[in-house]
Formats: structure tokens, C-alpha cells, sequence
């Protein structure tokens, strides 16, 4: 399958749906109303942005339509269709109640205009065999959802600990060779100049090597504490890459966007990113977008990330989302272990930290003083 069909397909679905629709509309003779059939096939289009919506209208207009005297059996194809879809949402409101109604609704209506076996019973069969079909595919599709995201979370895992192994060794590999040698060296110089009567040029040229020493040694605990913050800076890289290539939207200049932060908060808000965008892949599934704020307003830095919810046909179960109610701050009982261990490591750097529902998704907001001192703390 070419890449740009493989990447377009649902679109190229629907339009084939629409057009067979229309076609059969056209041919058939079934439609004996202009509007109704209109309120029957337009709405389509949105059934999996707003599934119980567009199932409430297709199913009044079905069963206005029967009710003029609709005849032929694809005029049922509509609502079936955005049945299917609606048995797929997550909500058991819509998956149940508004299901349960529109299969009344319709069923009834095509009882008194048809008979009640020929046309309420047929009605009712076809409409529950299609939501049994719809549900079982949205079980389906929140099942892979949650393999995925536990396939991530080891991916992630894995890499993490690999960043800490190689940390490890090159702190050991300095701290055991060059930084220890060097250390001698300047304890041996300082009782040299202690016990020993030197010259003044021999005092000097004493003066200058341990000068020299100590400025070495700085530059050592300097690069190990600029690896680290390379290693942090790239652990956030490699899991943001693992994140998109299971789904979830970045924007690719975020580490360097945020590279302008101060260097006492840096790692604590790398932390944050990766684990928010893990959190919206694993909560709202692959086609999931994060967008990213970063705001300087005087002394104060605020950091907002915002994530976008997918279609609804694609969205894994509700019970996997951080509680919304009262999920206003990290003190308030929402969020899970992640937000709330990050929470008190961004308040002890100074700042505050924000998550609740916002709009169709989900929104985290950090705010740092400009001399934020950070933290060092896994979570």
C-alpha cells in the first residue's frame, strides 16, 4: 500500500462510504423527503468527532423518514453506521443510553409504519447486531491502546536505565582515575611547599602547578556536572522520538526551545515533559497532539502543556485518565504518582505546578522564579 494512501486511509474510506450512500439513495428510490435524507448522510461526516450527537440525528431523521413511508432497506444504512461508530466511544452514556434510544426510537417507528415483525423486529435485529459489532471493536481498540502504551513505558524504562548505566561509568572512570590522580598530586604539592624550603622562583613555579591543579579539577566536576545535564537534555530527546513513533504529536524543537530555561530548573521541567507526553499517549492513545507554551512574564518562567484528545473512535477507556474532578493542582488529588512526585520537586525549586481537564484534553502548567534552584530527584 502506498505510503501516502496507508497514512490517508480513514478519509479514503469515508469518501467511498458517502459516495455508495448516495449512489444507493439515488438509485434505490428511497428518499421521499430532500431534507430528511440530507439529515440522514451529512452528519456522517462528524460521527467520530461527535458520535452520540450525530447518532441522535441520524436516527430522528430515520425515523421521520420511515414514518413518510421509507420502503427500502437502505435507508437504514445511515444509522447503522453511526451506531457502529457510537458503540466504539469510551462514554457509557453514549455507548449505552444513546444507543439504547435511537434503537427504540427507530424500532418503533418502523413497527407502526411497517408491522411489527417486518419492520420493528427486523429493525431491532439489525440495529443490536451492529452495537454488538461497534462495541466489541472499541474493546478491541482500547485493548491495543493499553498494549502499546506498557510496550512504551518498558521502552522508556529500558532507555532510562541505559542513560543511567552510562552516567554511572563515566562518573566512575573520572572520579577513579583523572580526578583521584589529580587530587594526590595537589595534596603532595601542598606539603611539598609546607615542609620543604624553596627558592622564591621554585616557590613559583610550586605556586603555578597547583594553580593549575585545582583549575583542572574544577573543569572535571564542571564536565561531569554538563554530561549530566547533555544526558538529561538527551534521555528527554530519545523519549519524546519513542513517544512519536507510537503516535503522539511533538513539536520537534521542544528540547531546544526549552534549553533557554534556567539551569536550576531544567531538569525538572525535562522530567515534566516526558512525563506528561507519556501520560497523553498512554491516556488518550496514538493521534494524541502536545502542544507547548513556554512564557517569560518579568522574573517568572510558565511552562504550559496542553494535550489534544484523538477522534473519538480511538480514545481508550475513561478509567485510565487522571481523575478530573478537583484535578486543579498537584495537592488536590488528581494526577497520578508521576504529577504528584514532580510536584514536589518543582516545589522545592521554587515553582508551582497546575493539571486539570482543559477544553478536549488534558493541560499541565509549571511556573519557576527566574533564580529557580533545582532539584535533583528521581520519579
Amino acid at each position: 500500500m502506498p505510503v501516502s494512501l496507508r497514512r490517508h486511509w480513514r478519509i479514503v474510506i469515508d469518501v467511498a462510504l458517502y459516495v455508495t450512500l448516495v449512489t444507493l439513495y439515488v438509485l434505490s428510490g428511497t428518499v421521499l423527503s430532500v431534507p430528511l435524507a440530507v439529515a440522514q448522510l451529512v452528519p456522517l461526516v462528524w460521527r467520530r468527532r461527535a458520535p452520540g450527537t450525530v447518532l441522535a440525528v441520524i436516527s430522528v431523521a430515520t425515523a421521520a423518514h420511515s414514518l413518510l413511508g421509507m420502503g427500502r432497506a437502505v435507508g437504514y444504512l445511515p444509522v447503522s453506521l453511526a451506531m457502529y461508530t457510537a458503540a466504539t466511544h469510551r462514554s457509557p452514556a453514549v455507548r449505552w443510553g444513546v444507543c439504547a434510544a435511537a434503537t427504540v426510537l427507530v424500532t418503533v417507528t418502523g413497527a407502526i409504519r411497517r408491522g411489527p415483525v417486518e419492520g420493528g423486529l427486523l429493525a431491532a435485529v439489525a440495529l443490536t447486531v451492529t452495537w454488538l459489532a461497534g462495541v466489541e471493536r472499541g474493546e478491541h481498540l482500547r485493548e491495543r491502546a493499553t498494549i502499546a502504551g506498557l510496550r512504551l513505558e518498558r521502552r522508556l524504562a529500558e532507555q532510562a536505565a541505559a542513560a543511567a548505566r552510562s552516567r554511572e561509568r563515566l562518573a566512575r572512570r573520572l572520579h577513579d582515575s583523572l580526578a583521584h590522580t589529580m587530587t594526590v598530586m595537589l595534596v603532595q604539592g601542598e606539603a611539598l611547599r609546607t615542609t620543604a624550603r624553596l627558592a622564591p622562583a621554585d616557590e613559583h613555579r610550586l605556586d603555578t602547578v597547583l594553580r593549575a591543579g585545582r583549575d583542572a579539577l574544577a573543569e572535571v566536576r564542571l564536565a561531569l556536572a554538563e554530561e549530566a545535564e547533555r544526558d538529561t537534555a538527551a534521555t528527554l530527546t530519545e523519549r519524546l522520538d519513542a513517544v512519536r513513533e507510537a503516535g503522539l504529536t511533538v513539536p520537534a524543537t521542544l528540547v531546544d526551545e526549552l534549553a533557554v530555561l534556567p539551569a536550576g530548573v531544567r531538569e525538572v521541567t525535562f522530567r515534566l515533559v516526558g512525563e506528561v507526553a507519556t501520560n497523553a499517549l498512554r491516556h488518550d492513545g496514538p493521534g494524541t497532539g502536545l502542544r507547548a507554551e513556554l512564557d517569560r512574564d518579568g522574573d517568572r518562567w510558565t511552562l504550559r502543556l496542553t494535550s489534544q484528545r484523538p477522534s473519538a473512535g480511538q480514545r481508550p477507556p475513561a478509567g485510565h485518565r487522571p481523575p478530573a474532578a478537583g484535578a486543579t493542582t498537584g495537592s488536590a488529588g488528581g494526577g497520578g504518582y508521576g504529577l504528584r512526585s514532580l510536584d514536589a520537586d518543582v516545589r522545592a525549586a521554587g515553582g508551582t505546578l497546575r493539571y486539570g481537564p482543559r477544553d478536549a484534553g488534558w493541560q499541565v502548567t509549571a511556573e519557576f522564579p527566574d533564580g529557580a534552584v533545582g532539584v535533583h530527584a528521581g520519579g
